[in-house]
């Protein structure tokens, strides 16, 4: 095996630490973070499998200035943004946040939300604005950019009361029901909201948005992105920026999604994360816009009637049933209920999605053959597959960094855990 090579493994969840067990902290450290995701970019789950080869930034820097320029486990796009990124520019990049009022909180920091922390592929690094949850009840609102009518106005009720009883609203700063959410969180007494950018801080978009983020962030809300400053996002980022989402929230209510939906991506991601999925009911069963919903209501997703039926899921003393049409009504029984005990948040790791060897190349599918009844060492590796040993350290390595295999006790390696 290559000497830069380190059989201790670095633990993600719950935190980041070097192979001998110290803790990195200080701004050093977050250049660090921020030129591995300069050249990996956002999303990139290949990032996390370098910090636990590796070791944690620095010595993921170290490793790369000792390889030089010929790292054949990198894909070709990483290869080739790897020829600028640099420590200089993450300074840079640390000025920039100053000059927007943004700060960049990496996985090692107290202030990272433990529960964005533990789903698969954490984000690197934070950039925010404002105050991040820690504690408090978030749900995740999602819905289409061309809503209905109905859509828009369940929305705007639902978000508004869910406010303010002191719930979080996250949503992703789109027009249409995003935006509906955000700006009916921000319209209750005390309501808090977090905008989860698809676009790098220094980027307005949507367009004209960026007064409005100042607006989420003076109420005491936040807007975060995980893409540098001015990173555009792309059109298959979406995907990515939605785990984001539902990373932060307990639960995701789908407002209104067809068949075909983005909102599907982020449902998607709720279910792999653990979270709760809530629908609300649609306002015509045979029209197409709410296909989608029909489809989570009949497998198991939560209805939503009215606020109260996602409080109950979270709250030990649920509230009383009340006339949900009568929003006078509904206003007296909100300002009777006792405040209640939430219940505890238990984070479940999510779980890495199975491996595919179907892209796999034939040395390496041979490999992962010899790996499928438990852990070997690189010596049987060696003499089972017929690999010199300069071919298999690369090949072992490159297996590694796509998250195929891990390496354990003894000098060995196992199929990775999916």
């Amino acid at each position: 095996m290559t000497e830069l090579h380190k059989s201790a493994q670095i633990p993600l969840r719950g935190g980041v630490a070097r192979s001998d067990g110290v803790v990195q902290k200080g701004n050093n450290m977050t250049e660090y973070y921020i030129w591995l995701l300069q050249f990996m970019g956002a999303a990139n789950p290949r990032s996390i499998q370098l910090i636990r080869h590796f070791g944690p930034p620095e010595a993921v820097y170290a490793a790369f200035q000792k390889l030089g320029d010929n790292i054949k486990f990198l894909k070709p796009a990483e290869a080739e943004a790897l020829k600028t990124a640099s420590l200089e520019k993450s300074r840079e990049i640390l000025q920039e946040c100053e000059k927007f009022g943004f700060r960049a909180i990496t996985l090692e920091d107290a202030e990272y939300p433990l529960p964005l922390k533990n789903i698969y592929n954490p984000p690197l690094v934070l950039f925010a604005a404002g105050e991040l949850p820690q504690n408090e009840l978030c749900i995740a609102v999602v819905g289409t950019r061309e809503a209905c009518e109905y859509s828009l106005k369940v929305t705007q009720r639902l978000c508004r009361k869910l406010a303010s009883e002191s719930v979080t609203i996250v949503s992703g700063m789109a027009v249409g029901i995003d935006k509906t959410a955000h700006t009916a969180a921000l319209e209750a007494k005390g309501g808090r909201t977090i905008g989860v950018l698809a676009c790098g801080f220094a980027v307005d978009y949507p367009k004209f948005s960026t007064p409005f983020r100042q607006e989420i962030i003076n109420a005491g809300g936040a807007v975060v992105t995980e893409l540098l400053p001015n990173g555009r996002g792309e059109r298959g980022y979406f995907s990515y920026r939605n785990r984001i989402m539902s990373g932060l929230s307990r639960g995701v209510i789908v407002i209104e999604a067809a068949d075909k939906s983005g909102c599907h991506i982020t449902a998607g991601h709720a279910i792999n994360q653990n979270r709760d999925l809530f629908c609300v009911p649609p306002a015509d069963i045979f029209h197409p816009r709410f296909k989608g919903v029909i489809g989570y209501l009949r497998d198991g997703a939560i209805p939503v009637f009215d606020y109260s039926d996602v409080l109950n899921e979270y709250l030990i003393t649920p509230i009383a049933n009340y006339d949900a049409t009568d929003e006078i009504a509904v206003g007296d029984a909100v300002l009777c209920v006792p405040k209640t005990e939430a219940k505890p948040f238990n984070v479940i790791p999510e779980k890495p999605p199975e491996l595919d060897f179907s892209e796999l190349s034939e040395a390496a599918v041979k490999i992962a053959e010899l790996l499928k009844d438990g852990a070997k060492t690189v010596d049987y590796l060696a003499e089972k597959s017929g690999l010199a040993a300069d071919e298999l350290s690369e090949l072992l390595l490159e297996l590694e960094i796509d998250g195929v295999i891990e390496s354990a006790a003894g000098a060995s390696f196992v199929l990775s855990k999916a």
